[in-house]
């Protein structure tokens, strides 16, 4: 039986799209029927990369004459709402980039889009798919680890200035790549029920937070991020522990180390299968298109699970309510200084102002 595949149309013809979108699109067998951007040399430039059949300057225009399942969307959380909602006029799945707005109220009326159109609106979290995370997940929720009680990341992502804003501030850096990781803290931790962030700066463009998470499950969570450190070293680091004396921890991705409850050294000590720390590393010598960086990054994971998810009808996680609760991590963090913010009623943070 031919297995039945996605047919999506791409917005936004930037060098992101083409060194990570259109060859995990392909990697997950999506097709991709069309693009669109306003600058006609990228966008020709993409359908060829793609493979695709026709290049326009307007989404409207694109999704009149080409039939499509979904829109897979990179040009920004300024711009999404406005092209969601158009794409949703057309009947069309929404898959958009992290950040997936850059208000709360701009979120919550795309959901009600979406609803309201009976469609999915999928956020680009892909290092829920990344391999060390997905591994350190499934760990996370094994009997023998117990219940999690603390989640701690590190991320240090160089100083740059996000696409999507014209300049570099606490707000763009907190919502651009950091979002990721607020992504992340839920879930390993789950919902959150408050934070409290205190801000670091050294210069106009350098600067950090370190925050503290309350779970409603009673965990506890501790995240560092900052740019201080240049992207030209390894530079993410998260570690989950549970309730009986175990612990994972993923290192840049790719490194997993899955510590149990071992005995102490004494004399006599003996080694131990059941209860001593293992170590996974990807096997870089074998020739394996598993073993591309886009797989463990994430990308090809989030790509396959939109394809499987939309090809069998089912709901497709991360969604627009887990944008919405990494939007409302990032405004609280950069309006905290200090304070507890409460997480659970984000009416106070609808409205803030962006840094």
């Amino acid at each position: 039986m031919r297995q039945v595949r996605i047919r999506t149309a791409l917005v936004g013809c930037g060098a992101f799209a083409n060194a990570a979108l259109v060859p995990a699109m392909h990697a997950a067998g999506i097709d991709i029927v069309a693009v669109c951007d306003p600058d006609a040399a990228r966008a020709d430039a993409t359908m060829r990369a793609a493979r695709a059949g026709a290049a326009y300057a307007e989404m409207s225009e694109m999704l009149s004459a080409e039939t499509v399942d979904a829109v897979v969307m990179a040009v920004g959380p300024a711009i999404y709402p406005m092209l969601a909602k158009q794409a949703f006029a057309h009947g069309v799945h929404v898959f958009v980039e992290k950040p997936p707005a850059i208000t709360l109220v701009e979120a919550e009326v795309m959901k009600s889009v979406a609803v309201k159109a009976g469609k999915q609106l999928v956020v680009g979290f892909m290092k829920r798919f990344a391999t060390g995370y997905r591994m350190a997940r499934e760990i996370s929720q094994e009997g023998d680890f117990g219940v999690v009680k603390m989640v701690n990341a590190r991320i240090t992502s160089g100083v740059w200035t996000p696409a999507w804003s014209k300049t570099l501030t606490p707000f763009s850096f907190v919502l651009d790549h950091s979002v990721h990781f607020l992504d992340l803290m839920r879930f390993f931790g789950g919902p959150a029920d408050w934070v409290s962030a205190v801000k670091t700066e050294a210069s106009d463009e350098r600067f950090g937070f370190a925050v503290l998470l309350g779970y409603a499950s009673g965990a506890a969570g501790l995240l560092e991020i900052s740019n201080y450190e240049s992207r030209g070293v390894p530079n993410e680091r998260v570690q989950i522990t549970g309730s009986k004396g175990a612990s994972v921890t993923v290192e840049n991705v790719t490194r997993v180390t899955y510590t149990r409850d071992a005995e102490p050294m004494v004399a006599g000590r003996v080694f131990s299968p059941q209860r001593e720390r293992l170590v996974w590393e990807p096997n870089m010598t074998n020739i394996s298109a598993e073993n591309a960086s886009l797989v463990h990054m994430g990308y090809v994971g989030e790509m396959r699970n939109l394809a499987n998810a939309l090809t069998a009808g089912l709901p497709v996680t991360p969604s627009i309510e887990d944008g919405i609760a990494a939007l409302a991590l990032a405004h609280a963090i950069v309006e905290s200084d200090g304070r507890r913010m409460n997480l659970q009623s984000t009416g106070e943070l609808r409205n803030v102002a962006v840094h």
